[in-house]
């Protein structure tokens, strides 16, 4: 503020962090997430301050926008899955890019949330270490499927091929055990 041509007053605004954002970082972590890096547009002091309070092991600042997806690009080599966060136009681009992100939708932009696999919709960074946590309870699923259907398809070829089981005897048996890998599926719903 100033008054005479001379300042009088000097307001700093900033981002408030989300009080659960060093938890949601340590309980990634405890499921397997090596590495947090936060890019971002904001200054050096800003940048510094937030990845020291919330734990961020890296931290690059001062970002555009193509710089961001310079970044992305340089870590998506060697590197097992990249997962990225953002939430407005200038993070769009590194969104697609990355193997699986997540668009804060609330507050962010129509681009970002175009762009991401998941949108957070009530941005609450706790749901990150759920969405995790499903996604290998889900992928667990799928290989007992592929387990389930193998067997009982090796099963079933061996009927036949013993002469326990007719054509109508085959067809029944293939037609029962394909709901097996189907009530296996049911139980994500629970979860």
């Amino acid at each position: 503020l100033g008054l005479n041509k001379k300042v009088i007053g000097l307001m700093v605004l900033e981002d408030e962090i989300k009080p659960s954002a060093k938890r949601v970082l340590e309980k990634t972590r405890e499921l397997g997430v090596k590495k947090w890096i936060m890019l971002t547009g904001d200054n050096s002091a800003v940048a510094q301050k937030v990845s020291k309070e919330i734990g961020v092991d890296e931290f690059h600042f001062d970002l555009r926008p193509e710089e961001k997806l310079e970044i992305v690009k340089k870590m998506e080599k060697g590197r097992q899955t990249l997962a990225m966060i953002g939430d407005g136009v200038n993070d769009a681009a590194a969104l697609a890019l990355a193997d699986v992100s997540f668009a804060m939708g609330a507050i962010g932009s129509d681009a970002a949330i175009e762009a991401a696999d998941i949108a957070l919709m009530h941005d609450d960074l706790k749901k990150i270490p759920e969405i995790i946590d499903l996604s290998r309870y889900v992928v667990k699923t799928v290989k007992e499927n592929f387990w389930i259907w193998g067997i009982t398809n090796f099963v079933g070829l061996v009927l036949v091929f013993g002469g326990i089981l007719g054509p109508v005897g085959a067809a029944v048996f293939n037609f029962a055990t394909d709901f097996v890998p189907i009530m296996n599926s049911l139980k994500i719903l629970r979860r």
